[in-house]
């Protein structure tokens, strides 16, 4: 049994083992490591070249377009290298995939239920490195996982933690330990043998803190079936695994355009209803004098235009007291309201604010307004003619304000008052739970850290931004460690 970094050294010196011989050791067992791991990349050095031809020259080409089918849960037929998923199927195709006996065009390698690398492994035994054989050994008994990058030792490599098994392995790997980020999830095999873990199938897509929760609920239904801490179970629910990669990759490699919805959680989507109003200045008045409905308010935007003795335009805003998905704002802003001439336009940005305008206006104005029109722009075609605009925004004016003591001190309280609220908010995410709730459990705590990372990842992204305090402040209350 190996002495304990404080327990007295064995080389008999009196002193703690850290401060005397365990250097010593540690630079020994890597030694020891670098061997075998050169040993290890020496003898599979063109393993997949090998592999693929003894595929097409003894099983037959069209395997690997019937295991990318299986692979992409049946989405897609033919598999082409361009793919950027090729780093986790081809070690999964090597080492882990079985055709389906009932419905393959490969019967005979099918019956013998065997990878191919085990097929491979089969024929060529007496002819392989014994070193060789015994990693294509570990690469059979090895099962993809979603990874979590914990610590990162550029250049040696890195400790993982496997978000399924919850637990954790430093994995051997000089090349991608440099570009690695702690906090960054991957889809992967991790091969052990001889006490070295390395990488066998690695995603290039790197999976963002905020998806974790997704990762999580897997993981949670999953438990509900057995024990995860082996690889029996990882094997059994191997489609949701890879499903959810493939997921969670479609999303950052061709991501959509949001669905965008008001604070009321409807669809978003930008009407202009237009009233042809008789008489300006007593539609002016009932308006002022409006009783919207209970905890609605119709409200003048301040001053009016008055041209030669008569009223030309005026505003107000259509507010309602308080806000469902932000506890802190004191109210909600239902549409804005323009008389114009003789034109009255009510501006709001969902269906079904619009159609509860227009009975609120013919309510309130009688026949004195005709509806006449109303005109909707959908919210993609306004992100998208903002997202195409050649000409630059001018945020001067934008960043001069914000260099305002005044105005970041305000800003900075509207903020933490919408994330102290956030604790308080469902999340879809988590269940339709608030984050207060969500950390009473295990799974749930790790699933609100994981957003909060996020928060703090895309913080500098923000402009102002986000203040650093504000995430520390939600760490703080939801009783979770200080973030680095």
């Amino acid at each position: 049994m190996s002495p304990s970094r404080n327990d007295p050294c064995p080389c008999g010196s009196g002193r703690k083992y850290k401060q005397c011989c365990l250097r010593a050791a540690s630079a020994a067992v890597e030694t020891t490591e670098e061997l075998l791991r050169r040993r290890i990349r020496a003898v599979t050095n063109g393993l997949s070249e090998q592999l693929l031809r003894f595929v097409f020259s003894k099983l037959g080409q069209g395997l690997i377009d019937e295991a990318w089918t299986d692979f992409t849960l049946g989405e897609e037929k033919k598999f082409t290298a361009e793919t950027p998923h090729t780093p986790v199927f081809m070690p999964w195709f090597f080492h882990q995939w079985l055709p389906d006996p009932h419905a393959t065009n490969f019967p005979d390698f099918a019956a013998r239920e065997v990878t191919v690398a085990g097929e491979f492994l089969g024929q060529r035994r007496r002819h392989l490195d014994p070193l060789l054989a015994r990693y294509l050994e570990a690469c059979a008994a090895a099962q993809f996982s979603f990874y979590e990058i914990v610590r990162v030792e550029s250049g040696r490599g890195f400790l993982l933690r496997d978000l399924m098994r919850e637990r954790e392995t430093f994995v051997t790997e000089h090349t991608g330990s440099q570009n690695a980020r702690t906090g960054d999830i991957v889809f992967a095999q991790i091969v052990a043998i001889d006490g070295l873990a390395l990488i066998e199938g690695w995603g290039t897509v790197v999976i963002q803190p905020g998806d974790k929760p997704a990762i999580i609920d897997l993981r949670i239904d999953m438990r509900k079936e057995g024990d995860l801490s082996g690889v029996a179970l990882l094997k059994d629910w191997e489609s949701d695994l890879i499903g959810l990669y493939l997921d969670l990759a479609e999303r950052i490699l061709h991501p959509k355009m949001p669905e965008l919805q008001n604070t009321d959680g409807e669809p978003l989507a930008p009407h202009k209803l237009v009233f042809s109003i008789a008489d300006p200045e007593a539609a002016a008045a009932a308006l002022d004098a409006a009783q919207a409905g209970e905890g609605e308010a119709i409200k003048s935007d301040g001053e009016r235009d008055y041209r030669d003795g008569r009223l030309h335009q005026a505003g107000w805003t259509w507010m309602r007291a308080g806000n469902a998905m932000n506890k802190s704002w004191d109210n909600t802003t239902l549409g804005q309201l323009e008389l114009n001439k003789g034109q009255l336009r009510v501006s709001v940005n969902s269906r079904a604010r619009a159609e509860r305008a227009r009975s609120l206006v013919e309510r309130l104005l009688g026949e004195s307004a005709k509806y006449r029109v109303t005109k909707v722009e959908s919210a993609e075609a306004l992100l998208k003619e903002a997202m195409n605009s050649s000409a630059p925004p001018d945020r001067s004016e934008h960043e001069r304000l914000m260099q305002l003591p005044e105005v970041r001190e305000q800003v900075k309280k509207m903020l933490f008052g919408h994330y102290q609220g956030w604790l308080d908010t469902q999340l879809p995410i988590l269940g339709k739970r608030t984050p207060r709730e969500a950390v009473r459990d295990a799974d749930g705590r790790e699933s609100v850290e994981a957003i909060i990372a996020q928060m703090e990842r895309d913080a500098q992204m923000k402009s102002p931004p986000l203040d650093p305090e504000i995430t520390q402040m939600l760490r703080r209350e939801l009783g979770l460690p200080a973030g680095s």
